[in-house]
């Protein structure tokens, strides 16, 4: 009976809990979950039913009972949901490796992805999801489950994936197997990699094909997070080489949030000193590099050199006139 009413089309988000909302009403939000965290004493009695309202907006919760098979018993509501309400996932946070292949198989093209860390056991594994899940919107892809993520470690040319990540917003924690060709051949506007390998070349490649114009187009901004021993100011010089910089200006119209994806705004640092590089069409690129000293592990007894955690940031946006 329920699959023949023409139902409104449901946001069906599977994070820790199930949550469904409709598209045209964003004020009331139904839950499924397993047991209230935030009741201080355990209910006598399952399911129970609780209402939250906050403001305007009002919160339906259903809690069930803890029990083993809650992965699985998740994932059989949520596939009765979509079958009912004929509307798929929109979002998905996948916190254990069986659901990885469960949305693969469920529903290959998908609006958000967040995978948590330490839950993809390999880079051949990573690669068979990148090109098996189609994910629109938004990729978070947490750091792979191996011993190569310690940034001490070698890192081997085969173990890196060229291809580029079709979304137009990803954001990569331990980010040591993305390469060059993989972003300058990409179709991102978004693109923030924690612990990267790029090299300081390797971004002034990047800056310098962006100027160009012909690669990178739909780049709205970059983040590299990265550590190394280099000063700040020979990083500086190595990433800037060859390009023309023009000195940045407080009130020369830069942008000072970003938006990573439709629920995630992001506020940019203000910083003192920064530059613009300029493209043809009138498009304006700031980098702003910022670094802070961290500890390298070594033994105290052994001579080293400090050890930076470098964020370089790279917003881009056109001047109003």
């Amino acid at each position: 009976m329920a699959k023949l009413v023409n139902w409104n089309p449901l946001d069906i988000r599977f994070e820790y809990y199930i949550s469904l909302s409709l598209s045209a009403d964003s004020g009331r939000t139904w839950i499924i979950g397993y047991n209230d965290f935030y009741e201080e004493e355990e209910p006598t009695k399952y399911p129970y039913l609780e209402s939250t309202l906050t403001g305007p907006k009002v919160e339906h919760s259903l809690f069930l009972k803890e029990n083993e098979n809650i992965i699985e018993d998740m994932k059989q509501m949520v596939e009765i949901i979509c079958e009912v309400f004929s509307s798929p996932i929109c979002e998905i946070d996948i916190d254990k490796q069986s659901l990885i292949e469960w949305i693969i198989n469920l529903q290959p093209t998908i609006p958000y992805v967040s995978i948590e860390r330490d839950l993809i056991p390999s880079i051949e594994y990573l690669d068979y999801m990148l090109k098996n899940l189609n994910v629109t919107d938004h990729f978070h892809v947490g750091a792979i489950a191996t011993n190569l993520r310690n940034f001490k470690q070698p890192y081997s040319e085969n173990i890196r994936i060229t291809e580029p990540i079709p979304c137009p917003s990803i954001i990569i924690d331990n980010s040591y197997w993305v390469t060059l060709p993989l972003i300058l051949n990409g179709t991102n506007s978004v693109i923030r990699l924690h612990d990267s390998k790029l090299t300081p070349t390797d971004i002034n490649t990047i800056l310098k094909e962006w100027q160009i114009g012909t690669k990178l187009q739909n780049l709205e901004f970059l983040e590299i997070e990265f550590f190394t021993t280099q000063d700040l100011d020979s990083l500086s010089d190595e990433v800037s080489k060859g390009l023309d910089l023009t000195n940045g200006d407080e009130n020369d119209g830069r942008p000072t949030t970003v938006k990573i994806h439709d629920e995630f705004i992001c506020t940019l640092p203000s910083p003192e000193v920064y530059f613009n590089l300029i493209r043809s069409d009138g498009m304006v690129g700031s980098i702003f590099p910022s670094d802070t000293e961290v500890d390298s592990g070594a033994p105290s007894w052994i001579t080293k050199k400090p050890l930076f955690n470098v964020v370089l940031q790279f917003p881009v946006w056109r001047r109003q006139v």
